[in-house]
């Protein structure tokens, strides 16, 4: 246990120990306990926020639930990464190059490439067609929503 107190600063959103910081402290800076700093940072860690409430005491943030606009943008986002994965899983992008290469030269890596390029081009499409079917959806439905599952990709190969 510690010999000194740990302190919040409003002012500056910061946490501060006399033992560290000495004399430097803020003027507003207000002592908490050594458990509710542990739950604050816990919490932060989580992924929520810690500001400053009554008389400067620090507390966590009331976290709006995200606008439909913010969920379509995270749906969007996902199925995008998504698609990318699946595509990187078909063929790299050197490999893709190469590909193109061979299409273009109609070379003996010629039907390989087609295969791997209509596969590629199957991915692009179930992402497009995805996008397109979200934008309508409820925020209920793009918050439940997860751009991994197999339902919405073709099948692989």
């Amino acid at each position: 246990m510690s010999t000194s107190p740990i302190r919040y600063s409003a002012t500056t959103g910061g946490f501060y120990h006399a033992a560290i910081h000495g004399d430097a402290l803020p003027a507003d800076a207000v002592v908490i306990s050594e458990a509710r700093h542990r739950e604050l940072l816990d919490a932060q860690a989580a992924g929520r926020r810690i500001v400053a409430g009554a008389k400067g005491r620090p507390e966590l943030a009331t976290e709006r639930a995200p606008t439909k606009a913010q969920l379509l943008e995270r749906a969007t986002a996902a199925i995008k990464a998504e698609a990318r994965r699946r595509i990187l899983a078909i063929a790299g992008l050197e490999r893709q190059a190469n590909d193109n290469a061979a299409i273009a030269l109609h070379s003996t890596e010629f039907d390989a490439a087609c295969t791997r390029r209509a596969a590629i081009d199957a991915v692009r499409a179930a992402s497009n067609a995805l996008e397109a079917r979200i934008a309508s959806w409820s925020a209920a439905s793009l918050t439940a929503f997860d751009a991994g599952a197999e339902a919405h990709w073709p099948p692989r190969t």
